[in-house]
């Protein structure tokens, strides 16, 4: 056996975002999607108003959500961490003088803040507890949203969870239940989610994609919790709060 290959680190689940392997597939970071799960933000944090003053987004990407919240929010104070050189580059621009960005693990920068954040984080880390614990004893609540890949018909169809892996880097797939579990074997305590319809609002993209929105919008309606399960095409968005000592 070649000793240079078993000298060599083998690489963990971040290791594409700090090189640009993840940039070949998804050049944009999906900031296209940002206003969208900006809006989502806001709709959880203003109807549960909490008394916020200071954001953490863990996983930023380029920066793009953290820069609509920030123009919305104009007195509170926002500070996106990311780990790609990539994404992060791409979001000095957005910096203003309540938004700044670090290149650097969050978890490592002995910061703490009134409010996490991880939009379409956890299903990219090796270690999804460790890093829910963590926002835990980052700031007292924390909004996640997650993809929920798990369903039915994406186990049935089989490529659906393979490609979910090779291009958009998810290593863990949820269903609502599961999520919220993990969230709750997490040490953290759930005040409020909802499901965000990204299947339907974002079917604009395709032709194929506009054509299935709308047996979901019916199959919706009728039987919400049955149709994420059988069909998928929607994520959660979760409030969570740190549960006091």
């Amino acid at each position: 056996m070649n000793s240079s290959l078993m000298e060599q680190p083998a690489p963990d689940a971040t290791s594409r975002y700090r090189q640009d392997d993840y940039a070949v597939d998804n050049p944009n970071w999906h900031e296209e999607d940002a206003p969208w799960k900006a809006a989502h933000i806001r709709t959880i944090l203003d109807r549960n108003s909490l008394p916020w003053r200071t954001l953490a987004d863990i996983g930023c990407g380029t920066g793009a959500i953290l820069e609509i919240l920030s123009r919305q929010y104009p007195q509170s104070s926002f500070e996106g961490f990311e780990v790609s050189p990539y994404a992060h580059e791409l979001s000095l621009k957005r910096a203003s003088d309540n938004l700044g960005f670090s290149m650097e693990d969050a978890f490592q920068s002995g910061k703490q803040f009134d409010l996490t954040m991880a939009i379409d984080v956890i299903e990219h880390v090796e270690n999804p507890f460790e890093f829910l614990r963590a926002m835990g004893k980052m700031s007292r609540w924390q909004v996640i949203h997650v993809p929920l890949d798990m369903s039915a018909l994406a186990v049935g169809r089989g490529w659906v969870l393979p490609t979910a892996r090779r291009t958009l880097g998810h290593i863990h797939y949820f269903s609502r239940d599961s999520a919220l579990s993990l969230i709750a074997e997490s040490g953290l305590e759930t005040i409020d989610f909802f499901y965000t319809a990204w299947a339907i609002d974002q079917s604009y993209k395709t032709w194929k994609k506009r054509l299935a929105a709308w047996p979901r919008r019916l199959a919706f309606l009728a039987a919400p919790d049955a149709t994420v399960r059988l069909v998928g095409g929607w994520s959660l968005m979760v409030l969570s709060r740190s549960k006091l000592p």
